[in-house]
């Protein structure tokens, strides 16, 4: 029960840490809150894997670098050397971020960290530095940016664990949402839509108890639980109409709008390697559902509505593009 309230109260100030970040009108305060939430989140990645402790510990070293960085953009700035001080600023983002060519960190630790706790670092985690990269909007990063892109696509392509596999995908994805930080809509419905997919594959990965991409393939559960596994790797891949390809298409739409070709063409190819490996995937994890018993259908009711949300909400989330 201790336990519990503990880890509530550390979900709350990190969530508290978060809002005061959007909120401030001053970098000091956004400093405060990107370390609030920062400390919150440090006491999650400890469990009960070997390995758990190093994580934590590589993961304050990294996020204290970045701060430091951050802090002394800021001095930059009282001084009044904006190049300097831009050029800080992005990078200390960037490194929180965990952006390619500053990605390694990610990678170290997702494996020694529980599905939750990646979920957060992949999703919650993110939103302070993007809040700060959108107030500076630094022309900066369209190298990470491009990097991000088409390096987690292309490094998907050969992985054997799911937790890798998931941290490609988020390098790759956020490249994607880099591309629409000067409008900032677009960058948080991008980020919801993104979250509520992890969500929802991560239930389905914990309820199936896969760590290894070969246990997607050989096993012997029910159709309907693979069927929901296919459909949520098919909107990771932005399949329509699922719920993936209006987030694919909230950036597209973005950098057409602008007439960035160029960008679009790298994004565009960077997408369609990842839609293939998503797709190779889903297919071969139905494909091989035959070798079992084919109709041992047993309807989860959470996971149903789960499947149900994946292709009925693509309807609204559209609506709401339209509105943006």
């Amino acid at each position: 029960m201790m336990m519990n309230f503990t880890k509530m109260s550390l979900a709350n100030t990190m969530m508290i840490g978060v809002i005061m970040t959007i909120c401030s009108n001053n970098w000091i305060s956004m400093w405060m809150g990107i370390e609030l939430s920062l400390m919150s989140f440090i006491p999650f990645i400890q469990n009960e894997m070997k390995n758990s402790s190093e994580s934590m510990i590589k993961y304050f070293i990294i996020q204290s670098i970045a701060s430091t960085m951050f802090l002394c953009s800021v001095i930059f700035m009282l001084v009044g050397d904006n190049m300097m001080n831009e050029m800080m600023l992005t990078m200390s983002m960037i490194i929180k971020l965990g952006v390619a060519p500053f990605h390694n960190w990610v990678l170290m630790m997702i494996n020694n960290i529980s599905y939750w706790t990646l979920f957060s670092l992949l999703t919650i985690m993110k939103i302070p530095p993007l809040v700060v990269l959108y107030q500076i909007n630094s022309s900066m990063i369209i190298i990470p940016m491009i990097l991000s892109a088409v390096f987690g696509a292309i490094s998907c392509m050969n992985q054997t664990s799911m937790k890798k596999t998931i941290g490609y995908s988020s390098i790759f994805n956020l490249g994607l949402m880099l591309t629409s930080i000067n409008k900032f809509n677009n960058t948080i419905m991008f980020l919801v839509i993104y979250s509520t997919m992890m969500m929802m594959l991560i239930m389905i990965i914990k309820e199936m108890k896969i760590n290894w991409i070969n246990q997607m393939v050989f096993n012997s559960f029910p159709v309907f639980l693979k069927m929901n596994l296919w459909i949520n790797m098919l909107s990771m891949a932005g399949f329509p109409p699922l719920l993936g390809f209006s987030m694919k298409m909230l950036i597209f739409e973005n950098l057409v709008m602008n007439n960035q070709m160029m960008l679009t063409s790298i994004i565009l190819m960077s997408s369609m390697l990842v839609m293939m490996f998503y797709t190779r995937l889903a297919f071969s994890c139905m494909l091989n559902s035959s070798l079992f018993k084919k109709w041992l259908i047993n309807c989860n009711k959470s996971l149903f509505f789960l499947m149900s949300m994946n292709i009925m909400i693509t309807p609204f989330s559209m609506t709401m593009l339209s509105l943006i």
